[in-house]
């Protein structure tokens, strides 16, 4: 039956998304009286069994990984089903990440394995028609009443409770890992085969072990289908590498044949944060102070070119977000990335996405190097690059020479080896074109500050490129010192000056202006005004009535008055 209900699974979704089929309605010939009847009996099935309701998680305030060492930490994922419970494993001396779900009876399994492959007959409707969580619950209970119903099974409130979350989490959710994924601390989920346990990366205790083990090769490459379907996208053993997204925006990057991962199929799952961090939030988590970001600011509204550079990990992309909410908003915006991930403020940007080719053909794809070309036909103010790896940079740096202020990130450890990946294969740019880039913002995960700790370790700004040997002329305008967890201002900026003069504005109105913007983002950190939204609100009345908010600095008017 197992095996029957793996093959029926993945058709199912197939079908499901294929095809619409028309809404359930009260048969016609029945009279009103008849009609009303029909009705009662519905909700007097429903009353029989206890509503199925899943709680809303929230934020849970976690102790430091060494007390861990003397006690369980448990907290909920799924509630009131399923928990994660942290604890030290004596044997390993390492911590691990237990999953605490509803324990099922023999007779339970046999029923719930039995409504499974009844509901994937049943099941009429396709699930793009169903838009949230609240009508995918009832739609399953009222198919799950009907096929109770049907076998006469009568189960007690707290087996039909424990059967229904294992139906949600199957079908509306992505089985075994369902709980991982709802569990905001962790960033990361990867398989790297069977019999080998899955690995998170959790933000207040880093890379962890968990209880969930995939031992069927079968049951595991099964998955690896779900998620490419989730993901609308193909794989087959014929084409065993998946690049996708998930609904929610989690990237997913999988392999399906045990020829290319000798271990068997793989999966890793990079979540997606549903609400960006806003640079208060930046500050919050000391990824940079106030006068650095003021100085970011400053640049980015000025139209600088701006490049982030770091490892793997390093907050490259939440940082780029951030920043991005600098740009005025009157300000034309493209952005193109390989997955969708930014999130901004601004009502006139178009958010430009790469996409596949159907069936491996490459038919149809459209990649981030034709994006970048039509971009410029938009006429945009800022092009936002989510990260440029190949012949994309060159058409990027055309545009940062034709005036177009970029933003974007890249991978590389520091300045050095930046300027050789971008003159070296496959990038190859030429130092003259290297000279359109204005600043570098590097970013490191101090580790020793904290599993999740990133931080901007310098900001760079480009000088001048020598054309011969094509090394860079740069100065250093901020450090981070990781002795005291401090950030340093060196004290003078190639980089201001060039506006200075550009602009014809004097270099001590800019550094005055930079200082009322270090005091305006400290005051909205302490007023705790971290939300997108309400950043965003705060720094367009900053550049549109600033007499108010000299009030707002001088204490004379109230942060809530000004908006």
């Amino acid at each position: 039956m197992l095996d029957k209900m793996k093959d029926l699974r993945g058709s199912l979704y197939r079908k499901a998304t294929s095809r619409k089929h028309p809404k359930e309605e009260l048969p016609p010939s029945l009279s009103r009286s008849g009609q009303m009847l029909l009705i009662m009996r519905n909700q007097q099935r429903f009353e029989k069994y206890p509503k199925f309701k899943v709680c809303e998680n929230k934020m849970t305030s976690l102790p430091p990984p060494h007390s861990v060492n003397f006690r369980h930490v448990i907290y909920p994922l799924i509630k009131p089903y399923a928990y994660a419970n942290v604890k030290y494993d004596e044997k390993d001396a390492s911590l691990v990440y237990n999953v605490m779900e509803p324990k099922l009876t023999k007779k339970e399994s046999v029923i719930l394995e039995k409504l499974k492959d009844g509901l994937m007959q049943v099941i009429n409707v396709g699930i793009s028609d169903i838009k949230t969580n609240e009508k995918i619950i009832d739609f399953l209970e009222d198919r799950i009443q009907h096929l109770l119903k049907e076998f006469g099974i009568d189960l007690t409130d707290k087996e039909y409770s424990k059967i229904l979350y294992y139906i949600f989490r199957d079908f509306v959710g992505l089985n075994e890992i369902e709980p991982l994924l709802k569990d905001p601390y962790i960033e990361d989920i990867g398989v790297d085969g069977t019999s080998i346990p899955v690995y998170v990366v959790h933000q207040r205790f880093g890379s962890i072990r968990t209880n969930v083990i995939y031992n069927n090769e079968a049951k595991l490459r099964e998955f690896v289908t779900k998620l490419a379907e989730r993901c609308d996208r193909y794989i087959s053993y014929a084409e065993p590498l998946l690049d996708g997204t998930l609904p929610d925006g989690a990237r997913v990057q999988a392999s399906l044949a045990s020829d290319v991962t000798t271990r068997g199929p793989t999966f890793s799952i990079r979540k997606f944060r549903e609400v960006p961090l806003s640079p208060v939030d930046i500050i919050r988590y000391n990824t940079a102070s106030p006068e650095m970001l003021a100085y970011i600011w400053y640049l980015v509204e000025n139209g600088a070119n701006i490049l982030l550079a770091g490892g793997v990990s390093t907050g490259k992309t939440s940082m780029l977000n951030a920043i991005s909410m600098f740009i005025p908003s009157e300000m034309k915006i493209v952005s193109i990335e390989d997955t969708k991930e930014l999130n901004l403020p601004h009502e006139n940007w178009i958010p430009g996405v790469s996409r596949a080719g159907f069936t491996g053909t490459g038919v149809g794809e459209v990649d981030m190097f034709q994006l970048l070309k039509e971009s410029f036909r938009q006429n945009p103010d800022y092009l936002i690059v989510g990260e440029i790896r190949g012949k994309e940079a060159y058409v990027m740096f055309q545009g940062m020479a034709s005036g177009h202020a970029t933003l974007s990130t890249i991978h590389a450890g520091g300045i050095n080896d930046l300027i050789k990946r971008l003159e070296t294969e496959p990038i190859n740019l030429s130092p003259g074109l290297l000279e359109s880039l204005d600043a570098v913002i590097v970013m490191v995960h101090a580790r020793e500050h904290g599993k999740s700790a990133r931080r901007v370790k310098e900001i760079v700004e480009m000088e001048s490129i020598d054309t011969q040997s094509g090394q860079p002329r740069i100065n250093k305008s901020f450090s981070w010192s990781p002795s005291d967890d401090s950030f340093l201002y060196k004290g003078n900026s190639w980089l201001l000056s060039k506006i200075s003069n550009e602009r014809g504005t004097s270099l001590s109105d800019i550094v005055r202006d930079i200082s009322r913007r270090k005091k305006f983002l400290s005051i909205l950190y302490q007023n705790n005004v971290t939300k997108m939204e309400d950043v965003a609100k705060y720094i367009n009345v900053y550049r549109r009535n600033p007499k108010r908010v000299d009030n707002v600095i001088n204490g004379t008017e109230k942060m809530e008055d000004i908006i």
